[in-house]
């Protein structure tokens, strides 16, 4: 590899988790800010009604946070190589189109800026006034992960990604123990011994488990395992609140297992919808570019 390549992985593994589980009118109403109970009480009888794969999926979409544009102010902590790492993040987005992040030092300055399109990332990273750019085909193969637009947009806001809506792909599984219920694209026996941390001998394809709350249909906890490749994302979404009549986890908390384990946790303080962003990316010329292949 490259002597430029070597030098900006650990670069992209600092944003790509930002990338990948974020990090993000009418003016937004001001609404209640008393969060959303998500846990679930076990302790009388597990009543869980939904019967049908397809019932559960209409519900899930039913209760999807649906925006044209937002824009998403964060507090933000990275564990990496068990260094804690905290910054502020900036998201403006544009639904299946872009989206913009701003990664701040907390009460300084912008440290980096982060474009991504639906075939494309940009970086800047201020202060070593470099700039970077590629596909982002190419950045997924580099990173050993699948990180399109739907993947990142839809982790950021505890939606799911377009992909997995295939029915004939899909599993439901009631989780009678903990009163959830499960969405997987694998077979319940290999769902039943990954949450019980059992290895998995054959895995041909990664494997997605959604976990859903059985009140409000949202998405607490996502995980997408590839076994075959010894790297997983895992997902979990806490303190939902109503945002505009929808609920919306207020604490992203994420773990990146790879080469590179990372931690990840974004507590976001600002959500606006519906309100046009600028999108704007200015590379300035004087800037050191590197293209990442």
């Amino acid at each position: 590899m490259p002597q430029k390549q070597i030098q900006i992985i650990p670069i992209l593994t600092f944003f790509s988790a930002i990338l990948l589980i974020f990090l993000l009118s009418c003016k937004t109403k001001k609404t209640t800010t008393k969060p959303i109970v998500t846990n679930v009480d076990t302790t009388d009888k597990c009543k869980l009604p939904i019967k049908s794969t397809r019932q559960l999926i209409e519900k899930m979409q039913q209760n999807t946070f649906n925006y044209e544009w937002i824009y998403a102010r964060a507090e933000t902590k990275l564990v990496i190589d068990s260094e804690d790492t905290d910054v502020d993040i900036k998201i403006r987005s544009k639904r299946d189109s872009a989206i913009l992040i701003t990664v701040e030092a907390i009460g300084l300055f912008d440290v980096a800026k982060i474009l991504i399109t639906n075939d494309s990332v940009k970086m800047i990273i201020y202060p070593k006034k470099q700039y970077f750019y590629g596909s982002i085909e190419n950045i997924s193969k580099l990173l050993n992960i699948n990180a399109d637009l739907d993947l990142i947009q839809s982790v950021l806001f505890g939606n799911n990604a377009e992909f997995y809506n295939e029915d004939d792909k899909i599993k439901h599984i009631n989780d009678k123990k903990n009163c959830l219920y499960l969405l997987t694209t694998t077979k319940k026996r290999k769902v039943k011994r990954i949450l019980k941390d059992k290895e998995i001998l054959i895995a041909k394809e990664p494997i997605q488990i959604i976990t859903i709350h059985p009140q409000t249909f949202k998405i607490v906890k996502n995980q997408f395992i590839d076994i075959k490749n010894n790297h997983s994302l895992i997902v979990d979404y806490e303190n939902f609140q109503n945002i505009d009549s929808l609920y919306f986890p207020k604490l992203v908390k994420a773990k990146i297992i790879a080469n590179n384990p990372l931690d990840f946790q974004l507590k976001y303080s600002k959500v606006e919808l519906n309100k046009v962003q600028n999108l704007s990316f200015r590379i300035p010329s004087n800037y050191e570019k590197h293209e990442i292949k």
